[in-house]
Protein backbone atom coordinates (compact mmCIF):
# COMPACT_ATOMS: atom_id res chain seq x y z
CA UNK A 1 0.00 0.00 0.00
CA UNK A 2 1.27 3.59 -0.55
CA UNK A 3 2.02 5.18 2.71
CA UNK A 4 0.97 8.45 0.99
CA UNK A 5 -2.57 7.06 1.17
CA UNK A 6 -2.37 5.53 4.49
CA UNK A 7 -1.31 9.44 5.64
CA UNK A 8 -4.27 10.85 4.16
CA UNK A 9 -6.45 8.42 5.95
CA UNK A 10 -5.23 9.40 8.80
CA UNK A 11 -7.36 11.40 11.75
CA UNK A 12 -5.92 14.59 13.66
CA UNK A 13 -7.08 16.03 16.27
CA UNK A 14 -6.57 19.57 16.37
CA UNK A 15 -6.09 21.64 19.77
CA UNK A 16 -5.84 25.13 19.24
CA UNK A 17 -7.23 28.16 21.24
CA UNK A 18 -7.72 30.39 18.62
CA UNK A 19 -10.26 29.25 17.07
CA UNK A 20 -10.33 30.65 13.34
CA UNK A 21 -6.74 29.77 13.31
CA UNK A 22 -8.03 25.91 14.19
CA UNK A 23 -10.67 25.99 11.77
CA UNK A 24 -8.20 27.25 8.92
CA UNK A 25 -5.61 24.06 10.17
CA UNK A 26 -8.71 21.87 9.98
CA UNK A 27 -10.02 23.03 6.51
CA UNK A 28 -6.05 22.51 5.17
CA UNK A 29 -6.21 19.32 6.29
CA UNK A 30 -9.50 18.11 5.22
CA UNK A 31 -8.28 19.51 1.92
CA UNK A 32 -5.01 17.15 1.96
CA UNK A 33 -7.23 13.87 2.63
CA UNK A 34 -7.13 13.98 6.08
CA UNK A 35 -10.16 13.58 8.45
CA UNK A 36 -9.49 16.28 10.96
CA UNK A 37 -11.49 18.00 14.07
CA UNK A 38 -10.58 20.78 16.07
CA UNK A 39 -11.33 21.56 19.80
CA UNK A 40 -10.09 24.32 22.15
CA UNK A 41 -10.71 23.26 25.70
CA UNK A 42 -9.30 20.48 27.60
CA UNK A 43 -12.48 19.32 28.17
CA UNK A 44 -13.19 18.68 24.37
CA UNK A 45 -9.78 16.75 24.15
CA UNK A 46 -10.92 14.42 27.19
CA UNK A 47 -13.98 13.61 25.31
CA UNK A 48 -12.17 13.35 21.90
CA UNK A 49 -9.77 10.98 22.95
CA UNK A 50 -11.72 9.24 25.18
CA UNK A 51 -14.33 8.59 21.74
CA UNK A 52 -10.78 7.54 20.10
CA UNK A 53 -10.42 7.22 16.56
CA UNK A 54 -7.70 10.17 16.09
CA UNK A 55 -3.82 8.69 14.79
CA UNK A 56 -2.01 11.80 15.69
CA UNK A 57 -2.73 14.95 18.02
CA UNK A 58 -1.67 19.01 17.39
CA UNK A 59 -1.39 20.40 20.83
CA UNK A 60 -0.86 24.04 20.94
CA UNK A 61 0.78 24.25 24.18
CA UNK A 62 -0.35 28.22 24.30
CA UNK A 63 -4.29 27.39 24.41
CA UNK A 64 -4.22 26.80 28.06
CA UNK A 65 -0.45 27.35 29.73
CA UNK A 66 -1.68 25.71 33.20
CA UNK A 67 -3.06 22.92 31.60
CA UNK A 68 -0.36 21.94 29.00
CA UNK A 69 1.19 19.64 30.72
CA UNK A 70 -2.01 17.51 31.91
CA UNK A 71 -2.60 17.65 28.09
CA UNK A 72 0.36 16.28 26.83
CA UNK A 73 -0.32 13.54 29.58
CA UNK A 74 -3.47 13.01 28.64
CA UNK A 75 -2.70 12.31 25.06
CA UNK A 76 0.49 10.38 26.18
CA UNK A 77 -1.90 7.74 28.12
CA UNK A 78 -4.62 7.77 25.24
CA UNK A 79 -2.22 7.56 22.03
CA UNK A 80 1.41 7.79 23.22
CA UNK A 81 3.61 10.40 22.70
CA UNK A 82 4.52 9.24 19.11
CA UNK A 83 1.19 10.75 18.12
CA UNK A 84 1.87 14.09 19.16
CA UNK A 85 2.89 17.10 17.84
CA UNK A 86 3.61 19.82 19.85
CA UNK A 87 2.82 23.64 18.47
CA UNK A 88 4.43 26.07 20.17
CA UNK A 89 4.58 29.84 20.87
CA UNK A 90 5.46 31.93 24.36
CA UNK A 91 4.90 28.47 26.31
CA UNK A 92 8.26 26.59 25.09
CA UNK A 93 8.03 22.56 24.90
CA UNK A 94 11.19 21.48 26.37
CA UNK A 95 9.64 23.13 29.47
CA UNK A 96 6.76 21.22 29.76
CA UNK A 97 8.74 17.83 28.64
CA UNK A 98 11.15 18.39 30.62
CA UNK A 99 9.25 16.45 33.98
CA UNK A 100 8.12 14.06 31.51
CA UNK A 101 11.58 12.62 30.96
CA UNK A 102 13.64 12.93 27.71
CA UNK A 103 11.82 9.27 26.19
CA UNK A 104 8.75 11.31 25.46
CA UNK A 105 9.23 10.90 21.88
CA UNK A 106 7.10 13.97 20.57
CA UNK A 107 7.67 16.29 17.85
CA UNK A 108 7.98 19.93 18.87
CA UNK A 109 7.32 22.98 15.95
CA UNK A 110 7.65 26.67 17.11
CA UNK A 111 5.37 29.19 15.67
CA UNK A 112 5.43 30.49 12.94
CA UNK A 113 5.40 28.15 11.12
CA UNK A 114 4.44 27.17 7.77
CA UNK A 115 1.84 25.25 6.51
CA UNK A 116 4.26 23.11 4.06
CA UNK A 117 6.91 22.46 7.30
CA UNK A 118 3.48 21.22 8.98
CA UNK A 119 2.74 18.86 6.62
CA UNK A 120 6.02 17.41 6.07
CA UNK A 121 6.03 17.33 10.53
CA UNK A 122 2.76 15.78 10.23
CA UNK A 123 3.69 12.71 7.55
CA UNK A 124 6.86 12.15 9.80
CA UNK A 125 5.00 12.02 13.01
CA UNK A 126 2.41 9.54 11.49
CA UNK A 127 5.00 7.40 9.91
CA UNK A 128 6.68 7.12 13.40
CA UNK A 129 3.31 6.51 14.99
CA UNK A 130 2.68 3.88 13.12
CA UNK A 131 6.42 2.07 12.96
CA UNK A 132 6.00 2.36 16.78
CA UNK A 133 9.80 3.58 16.85
CA UNK A 134 10.79 5.86 20.00
CA UNK A 135 13.66 8.19 18.64
CA UNK A 136 16.72 8.67 20.47
CA UNK A 137 15.59 12.69 21.65
CA UNK A 138 12.59 14.85 21.01
CA UNK A 139 12.68 16.66 17.44
CA UNK A 140 12.67 20.25 17.36
CA UNK A 141 11.61 21.83 13.89
CA UNK A 142 11.99 25.73 13.45
CA UNK A 143 12.97 28.61 15.87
Amino acid sequence: MNAELDDRASAILVVEGNRFLCEMICAWLQGGGYAARGVQTEREVAAALEHGGYDLVLLDLDVMREEAASLVGLVRSKLGTMALVLLTGAVRHHELLQPLGDDTGCVAMDKPYSFFALGLVIKAALARSRAGRQPSAPCTCGD
